[in-house]
């Protein structure tokens, strides 16, 4: 490291990297930046249809999704392995049927143990508009009282992935690779929980905790590191 930076912090940067080693967060697995701003998702019914609208989080994973979904040639890739996100990506993803393959196989609604088929209704800039997908429940109105989302995007890139979503009633939770499903309430607001039983909120305040705190000790360094290194997605070599 050049002389001229003070001591204290050539010591500090150093029990950083120590630390990004130590966590397997130094260099970022190939194909996929888990540690940027997360996947966010939208849940809303009525007594028709459950709605789900998902987003990804920043412009590298639509890069590393399309190419996990065989949409980029393989001139794109670099010598070095690594490949650039480029204007076209979102578009290319968004028109794409696989993407509606792959959303439909990973996020899975289900009432009362039954499947609600689901079909991708809007899909529009994958980052900002993102994607809009229909789940009819049987039964019929009124509708169920509560269903089950299963949420497995982006985690078979890397496990470290997260998705942040929002229900009705302001029910919130963190979906991640090891907490792949939650219940959520449709019917009627959650009814309020005793003393040392957390409601589905806090406990997604928890969650969401513990996220900020992998963001802020680890994973902001992750993500600092990916975008000083400019923006690029990592493949691996064949």
């Amino acid at each position: 490291m050049p002389s001229f930076v003070p001591a204290r912090l050539r010591r500090a940067l150093g029990v950083v990297v120590a630390c990004l080693v130590a966590l397997g967060l130094a260099a970022p697995p190939a194909s996929a930046h888990p540690f940027g701003d997360p996947q966010t998702l939208e849940l809303t019914a009525d007594s028709e249809e459950v709605r789900v609208r998902w987003r990804v989080g920043m412009s590298d994973d639509v890069t590393a999704l399309a190419l996990h979904l065989g949409l980029l040639p393989p001139e794109r890739v670099m010598l070095d392995g690594a490949v650039l996100h480029e204007d076209g990506d979102d578009e290319l993803l968004a028109a794409s049927p696989a993407l509606s393959d792959y959303l439909l196989d990973r996020l899975v609604v289900t009432a009362d143990g039954a499947p609600c088929p689901g079909e991708v209704v809007d899909a529009g800039d994958p980052v900002d508009d993102g994607v809009l997908i229909s789940f009819r429940c049987p039964g019929g109105a009124p509708g169920p009282e509560s269903v089950n989302l299963e949420v497995r995007t982006l985690i078979d890139l890397h496990r470290a992935y997260r998705t942040l979503a929002s229900g009705p009633y302001g029910q919130r939770v963190v979906y991640d690779g090891e907490h792949p499903d939650h219940t959520w309430t449709l019917g009627r607001a959650p009814a309020s929980r005793g003393h040392g039983t957390p409601s589905a909120s806090s406990s997604a305040a928890v969650q969401l905790g513990s996220v900020l705190v992998v963001l802020v000790g680890s994973g902001a360094a992750g993500a600092f590191y990916v975008r000083r290194r400019g923006r690029r997605t990592e493949v691996p070599r064949g």
